[in-house]
């Protein structure tokens, strides 16, 4: 089953349609009643099974991009899925160039992209409607109100003006601006531009979204609002990509994360699984006098990898590798007069997981 978005010729009403591939469908526009038929191609030979039917919502194969003797992308591929995905790099990694290959705003020299469970369509016009952006910088028209604003970007995006006004008002409610929505939005806090911008992307309900800096400028609680905002978002279906130097933030709402640098990808994979560490890896709280802290900090570090330390009088916190059987840790250490007081898998943070992408693993 594939999905093809089609514009009614008589009123102009975006209608998303389902069917199989070579399929001829009749369809009836909901707005103005107008017949039609809508013909789903065969799938083209070079676009995969596994790719029509995966989970992945985006999929880049072999992907490069370059400006003169500057490699933006090369040979990148990874596969996003549906939910809140983490889109991490230093500045000139490649991040905003692979945005713009999704949106075709670039051509690659080579590779290939695939969009919600169908090849790319040509109709970069259709490609869009797909897809919601909220960008870092201010780009709000200061004189317009915030009602005004977003019922505008919901018609440019193909809504009727009627369904663009309701869809601004429900919009508007979510992203919590009340009466203020009919305020110059010159008069709106950082925050509140915030979530105007929030409320535009998603005014024509797109299955993608592109987030980029969300909660920049904001004070903590807008922060935590917006991010419980995202989070509800996250749980309709959609892909979210969200691109952020807050890390503690990504970490905090995104169920996927991708890091790339120099155009190449590091690590992909599930928050869960990028954050579980190393297996045979773990955080030790000892507690006992001080010459038996030193003297088992010693007899550790020669039978085990010591990874950190972290003591305090009387407290000793050992990060260790490679333990294969935790009985004989305890044995050893309790040879010693020395309390194990905690002893759980170590558990990484996801600015520990960006670091080690960068040197290598370690």
């Amino acid at each position: 089953m594939v999905e093809k978005t089609v514009r009614c010729p008589n009123c102009k009403k975006i209608l998303t349609i389902s069917g199989q591939p070579g399929e001829v469908k009749k369809v009836n526009c909901h707005s103005c009643g107008a017949e039609g038929k809508v013909t789903f191609k065969n799938i083209s030979s070079s676009v995969k099974s596994d790719q029509i039917y995966s989970k992945y919502k985006i999929e880049a194969d072999n992907i490069t991009v370059t400006f003169g003797r500057i490699t933006a992308l090369e040979s990148f591929s990874v596969k996003i899925p549906e939910g809140i995905v983490g889109l991490l790099g230093p500045n000139g990694a490649g991040k905003s160039t692979f945005i713009k290959v999704i949106l075709g705003l670039l051509k690659p020299e080579r590779g290939k992209i695939f969009l919600t469970d169908h090849k790319r369509p040509y109709n970069l016009t259709e490609l869009r409607d797909l897809i919601g952006y909220m960008p870092e910088h201010d780009c709000l028209i200061e004189s317009m109100n915030a009602f005004d604003l977003v019922s505008y970007m919901g018609q440019i995006s193909g809504m009727m003006p009627k369904d663009a006004i309701r869809r601004s008002h429900e919009v508007l409610d979510f992203v919590g601006l009340g009466e203020v929505r009919y305020r110059s939005i010159s008069s709106y806090s950082t925050g509140m531009k915030q979530r105007v911008k929030l409320a535009q992307a998603i005014a024509h309900d797109p299955e993608i979204l592109f987030l980029d800096e969300p909660t920049i400028g904001m004070d903590p609680f807008g922060k935590k609002e917006m991010l419980s905002l995202i989070s509800d978002i996250g749980k309709t279906g959609k892909t979210i990509i969200v691109c952020s130097h807050l890390l503690h933030e990504v970490e905090q709402i995104c169920n996927h994360v991708v890091i790339l640098n120099q155009g190449r990808l590091l690590k992909t994979g599930s928050m869960k699984e990028v954050l579980s560490g190393e297996k045979g890896r773990y955080q030790l709280e000892l507690r006992g006098k001080n010459k038996d802290l030193v003297e088992i900090l010693d007899i550790l570090g020669s039978k085990y990898e010591i990874v950190s330390t972290d003591y305090v009088m009387g407290k000793l916190i050992v990060i260790i590798k490679n333990i294969e059987s935790s009985l004989k840790l305890f044995n050893l250490i309790k040879k010693h007069n020395v309390q194990v007081r905690s002893y759980k898998p170590d558990k990484l943070t996801l600015e520990d997981v960006f670091i080690q992408s960068f040197n290598g693993g370690k």
